[in-house]
Parts: C-alpha cells; sequence; structure tokens
C-alpha cells in the first residue's frame, strides 16, 4: 500500500492583503474622527469668525453675520425644531458628533459642529447657518458684536 500525501491549497496573497488595506483605510478615518473632534474651535478676529475644524474649517467676514439673529438652541425643545437637521448633504452623522453641510427642517442650508444638541449657537450667514456646540453662547455674542 502507497502512501498519500496531498498539499493543502494556501489562500492567495490577495486574500491577506485586502483585509489589511481596509483595516489601514478604517484606522485612517477613525484617527482623523478623533482629530476632528478634538481640535474644533472659533475665534473672533481681524474682521473674521473662523471655525478650524479638520475636515470643514471656514472663515467667515462679520460683515456677512446677522448679529441680530445669533441665538442659543436646545434641539430636543420643541421650539427650535426648525433648526434640527434633516439630510447630510456632505458631513459626518455620528451619534453625538454631527459635522460638516446639513439641510435644517426649515430648509435652510447649515455648517454644522454639533456635538451637544442642548448647547447650540446659531450664527446666520447672507448664505448659510452655522451652528456649534459651545457651552459660552455671551462670549461668542460678545465677541460678534464687537
Amino acid at each position: 500500500m502507497e502512501n498519500y500525501a496531498h498539499t493543502i491549497i494556501t489562500p492567495k496573497i490577495t486574500a491577506f492583503i485586502l483585509p489589511m488595506v481596509l483595516l489601514v483605510v478604517l484606522l485612517t478615518i477613525s484617527i482623523g474622527l478623533i482629530c476632528s473632534m478634538k481640535y474644533t474651535g472659533i475665534s473672533v478676529g481681524n474682521g473674521f469668525l473662523t471655525v478650524k475644524s479638520l475636515f470643514y474649517g471656514r472663515k467667515v467676514p462679520i460683515g456677512d453675520i446677522n448679529l441680530e439673529g445669533v441665538k442659543s438652541l436646545n434641539l430636543d425643545e420643541e421650539r427650535d425644531k426648525d433648526y434640527r437637521i434633516t439630510a447630510r448633504t456632505n458631513g459626518i452623522g455620528l451619534p453625538g458628533y454631527r459635522v460638516g453641510w446639513m439641510i435644517l427642517h426649515n430648509n435652510h442650508k447649515a455648517l454644522t459642529y454639533i456635538t451637544d444638541r442642548t448647547k447650540v449657537v446659531l450664527i446666520p450667514t447672507k448664505d448659510f447657518d452655522i451652528l456649534i456646540s459651545t457651552d459660552d453662547f455671551d462670549g461668542i455674542r460678545n465677541a460678534l458684536s464687537k
């Protein structure tokens, strides 16, 4: 009787490369999101409102802002429902993190930086609204009014 030996077919190298490439892409996106969350901020100076963000930073001339329309919102309350996000056109929408270009319930185009729905500042401009989560509504309003 002869001995029988059989070589098992090993997976092709591409079967290992594709998952590794996907892992690297997902890791890169995750690191980008974490950095974006950590380094988002606003400043007012030299005639501009500047929003610093990894993906959706923006510099808006103070003259383009409707200063009378700047107000504090709580998107969980019924009175502010017109400013709730209804569609994301270009942005990131994760639980507790909505950043980018959105369409609001009132059909306005908005650039949003929302991490806390209960503490949002509305900054209307001539072309779009800006919604930013912040604990310092009075500080932002005062800086814009100077």
